[in-house]
């Protein structure tokens, strides 16, 4: 059995056994660092097609100022705020051609391979 807290800065999960419901493990390593929640954040290539990285790591390394070639993209942060029932003037701009539901897939995606 799995409990995912999937949060609108920080997510985070934890597991048992079914077999053995009182031993809960709570995930507390996230890229290496020992911490029970990483960051709600994904890094997508240029296109914002492929993800790069996620949770804290797509913090870490932020896109260039100045223009490049490279394949930096800004984080995409706060999408699910798109679930919420806020006004649409609240809820954080998307880069073009991604969308929330998009995002949040992705993002479960990848912490469900953890």
């Amino acid at each position: 059995m799995v409990g995912l807290d999937f949060g609108t800065t920080y997510s985070g999960f934890a597991y048992c056994y079914v077999a053995n419901e009182q031993e809960i493990i709570s995930n507390d390593t996230w890229h290496g660092v020992l911490q029970l929640k990483t960051n709600t954040v994904l890094q997508y290539d240029r296109e914002y097609k492929n993800v790069m990285l996620w949770g804290a790591p797509a913090l870490w390394k932020r896109p260039m100022r100045r223009k490049s070639k490279g394949n930096d993209s800004k984080p995409v942060e706060l999408f699910k705020l798109h679930l919420g029932n806020i006004p649409d003037e609240f809820k954080p701009v998307l880069p073009p051609g991604l969308d929330y539901k998009s995002a949040i897939t992705d993002y479960l995606r990848e912490i469900g391979k953890v």
